[in-house]
Parts: structure tokens; sequence; C-alpha cells
């Protein structure tokens, strides 16, 4: 039998945050059957990177795919869940140190799970100093193979990441350059470190730069094998 799924999404709501300088989520009932209306329907408004999205090679290059040129198979497929203890970033040194670190030389999707996820990050204020991936990380993970990343919070990359790197997005152009997908904005609270099955859909913009998505897991005994 199948297991349960495990939703690794946030919500959507008007009052979740968003990314410093990208639109905010608007909400609103347009029509409602409690009113008397025949049906009820809703008017969203937010940006393509609101929320657990996906991001499109377009976002960071000029001639990059977007996101309906982008093949969807890297989205679904067994993926590993590696834990990570640094509070402050995802490092080569952790993760040559990981508990997961023979599982990761084998995987082509690896969720990171860090110390976001200790809490809904998603109802809290914007929190500048999340832990993210550092690019030296992002160079090995590329070595190895990995064809998606993805993080617990709205960015692989570090908030003030040209400060920190003398480089404007280093992390994400070095996994974009190599052809690697990434999946931003996932709750991993309560995951255990170890395989899954990631199912993950975007939805289809036509020449999306992202796109909102809903991630979610499905337990496996063993890689590849539900």
């Amino acid at each position: 039998m199948r297991q349960t799924l495990i939703d690794i999404s946030i919500p959507l709501s008007h009052q979740m945050i968003a990314w410093p300088g990208d639109p905010g989520v608007e909400i609103t009932r347009t029509l409602d059957v409690r009113c008397g209306d025949p049906a009820t329907v809703s008017f969203l408004k937010l940006g393509s990177h609101t929320g657990t999205h996906v991001d499109a090679f377009s976002h960071f290059k000029q001639d990059g795919n977007s996101l309906s040129e982008m093949d969807l198979s890297p989205y679904i497929g067994p993926a590993l869940v590696v834990e990570i203890e640094d509070p402050e970033k995802i490092t080569l040194g952790e993760l040559q140190r990981n508990p997961s670190f023979l599982d990761l030389r084998k995987a082509e999707r690896v969720l990171f799970k860090t110390v976001n996820s200790e809490r809904e990050w998603y109802k809290q204020s914007f929190n500048e100093h999340f832990c993210h991936l550092n690019p030296h990380a992002a160079d090995f993970l590329v070595e190895l193979g990995v064809k998606l990343v993805g993080i617990d919070y709205l960015s692989v990359e570090a908030f003030h990441a040209k400060t920190l790197y003398e480089e404007e997005a280093p992390t994400h152009h070095r996994l974009m350059k190599a052809g690697v997908y990434i999946l931003e904005g996932l709750t991993l609270k309560g995951v255990k470190p170890g395989w899954y099955e990631l199912l993950c859909l975007p939805l289809k913009l036509e020449n999306g730069d992202g796109a909102p998505a809903r991630a979610v897991l499905r337990p496996v005994s063993e890689k590849g094998h539900s």
C-alpha cells in the first residue's frame, strides 16, 4: 500500500512573507456562496517566486530556459533529505562529514532540512540570516551530479550574498550553469533525513521565470522503492 504523502509546501495566504522587493500576496473573494452568489471565486495576486516555488533558469540567466521550456522530470523521483546542523549555512565541510554523505554521492535530488524548518518561518517576519547554501557546497553538489536542490527558505542564496562571497548570486549561477534545478520555500519540520519520492509540479506559466509549486514527499524503504 502507498504510504501517506507528506506535504512540504507552505500555505499561501495574504499574511505570508515575501522576499524583500517581491510582490506581496493578496487573496480576496470576488464571489461567495455564503453571500448568495452561485459559486465561490477568489482573486489571487502574487509574485512568481512566492512561497514554495521553483526557479527557471531565466530567473538569473539572460539566455536561460523559461519555465515552459524546462523538462519536468527532475521535479519527480527519488530524493534525499539531508539534515544540516550549521545554523548559518550549508558548507562543503559539513556535507563531507554528514551522516548522509554516502547516500548523497548517489542522489539526483537533494532537499536540505536546516534550522529554518524549526519554526513556521513563513508566518514570521523576514529573516535576513536564514540558513543558505554556500557556493562551494553548490560546486560540490554539481560535481556529484545532483539534478535538483531544494531548501527550506525562500532562497538557496544568502540574503547578503555579494557581501559574503564577492559575487552576485553565486549559488544560483553555479547551479544553473550546470543545469541543476532549484526548489525553494519548503517546510521540512518533522521530516526525518533519508530517502523519499519527491512529487513536485510548478504552475505552467508560459515564459515564466519561476512559479509556485505544490511539493510532497512519499516515504520509501530504500532508494527508488516505495
